[in-house]
């Protein structure tokens, strides 16, 4: 599975990636903070066909292009069930909290996630993995045969997401890391938010994970 970065141009939006299974064309989108023309213009230019648009959790930077691009690419909105209001509700996506200027459209979900969940993309599968922390309903996809993680709010390079707001926990934070750390071998890791890393990467320098490893 190929996964290339789609730049929203836009800091405070996550980073949304898109994932294509390289024998079909066939492709997911993952995160779309906000979905424009430059967007569409990108997938097409790739040749591809977007069949999901996956959702890491429920936060207004994650989803708020989700019903635009779902319209426009004849796709289907998965999220996590514990975060699927954050599809409609502003308190619980946050955008009331950090007061965004941008336009918001209330959708509902098509899929409902659950933890080992398997999301089919032409010949290649993501499997869910449930890590909530974050937020209640935040989730991983995992590639397992092309090494790839969809990490969203979970973990980033060098850190992880913030378990301060609505529905965030340090505790589930922390089992959520060992599940990950726990995943056999080397993976590819796609954040949310910052620059790409490598789950061996995260074991070394993770200051997190370290001290969860010394516990």
């Amino acid at each position: 599975m190929k996964i290339q970065l789609i730049n929203l141009q836009n800091p405070t939006l996550a980073n949304c990636w898109l994932a294509v299974d390289e024998k079909t064309n066939k492709a997911a989108l993952c995160d779309v903070g906000w979905y424009y023309d430059i967007v569409g213009e990108f997938i097409k230019k790739q040749g591809v066909e977007v069949e999901y648009i996956l959702l890491t959790h429920g936060h207004f930077d994650h989803l708020m292009g989700a019903k635009a691009a779902a319209a426009d690419l004849g796709a289907k909105i998965a999220i996590h069930a514990l975060d699927k209001e954050g599809l409609s509700d502003t308190e619980v996506n946050l955008m009331g909290d950090f007061r965004v200027d941008a336009p918001f459209e209330p959708t509902t979900a098509d899929i409902i996630l659950n933890d080992g969940d398997t999301i089919t993309i032409g010949e290649s599968t993501l499997k869910v993995m449930h890590t909530p922390g974050h937020s209640a309903g935040s989730v991983c996809f995992i590639d397992e045969e092309g090494r790839n993680i969809l990490s969203g709010d979970t973990v980033f390079y060098s850190t992880v997401g913030r378990t301060d707001l609505p529905t965030g926990s340090d505790a589930d934070m922390y089992n959520s890391l060992k599940k990950i750390v726990a995943l056999e071998g080397e993976y590819n890791i796609y954040p949310g938010h910052g620059p790409e890393t490598t789950l061996s990467h995260e074991r070394v320098r993770n200051i997190y994970i370290r001290r969860m490893n010394r516990n």
